[in-house]
């Protein structure tokens, strides 16, 4: 397993075991910022919140690998980590849009849905791209 492809896998399983730990650290954090209103709307977003980083620690590592089976360079580790982050955040932009047209704009509380609902999957994505880019080489430079 000491070639590139050895390397690869490595590579692959640390970043989905370290971004699921770093993941639910967050969880575990944003949890201490106290709620308004309705305590169940708080434990179901914080519940979105930790099953999308597990779901992105397992579905994150199989999207890039697949992605550096067919390309292995760092722009298309860049697309495809671009590509994983894209259902958080819609997801978070339909629930805010929602939200402040039935509810009404609410800073604080919309802030919070933030940090629980798209800030622990995203830290998920951005700690296995960040350990990915130093498993895959660094394109070489084309002189002239």
């Amino acid at each position: 397993m000491a070639g590139p492809d050895g390397r690869l896998l490595l590579g692959l399983l640390g970043a989905g075991a370290l971004s699921f730990l770093a993941g639910l650290g967050l969880v575990q954090l944003i949890e201490r910022v106290p709620c308004h209103g309705e305590t169940l709307v708080c434990n179901i977003n914080q519940a979105i919140g930790a099953y999308a980083v597990v779901i992105w620690a397992i579905l994150g590592p199989l999207i890039f690998g697949l992605t550096l089976s067919i390309a292995r360079n760092r722009k298309a580790l860049l697309g495809a980590a671009m590509v994983l982050l894209v259902p958080p955040v819609a997801f978070l932009l339909i629930t805010q849009i929602e939200h402040t047209l039935y509810l009404g704009f609410e800073p604080q509380r919309q802030f919070r849905t933030f940090l629980v609902t798209l800030a622990p999957p995203a830290l998920t994505v951005l700690v296995q791209y960040l350990i990915l880019r130093l498993v895959v080489p660094p394109a070489p430079e084309l002189s002239p």
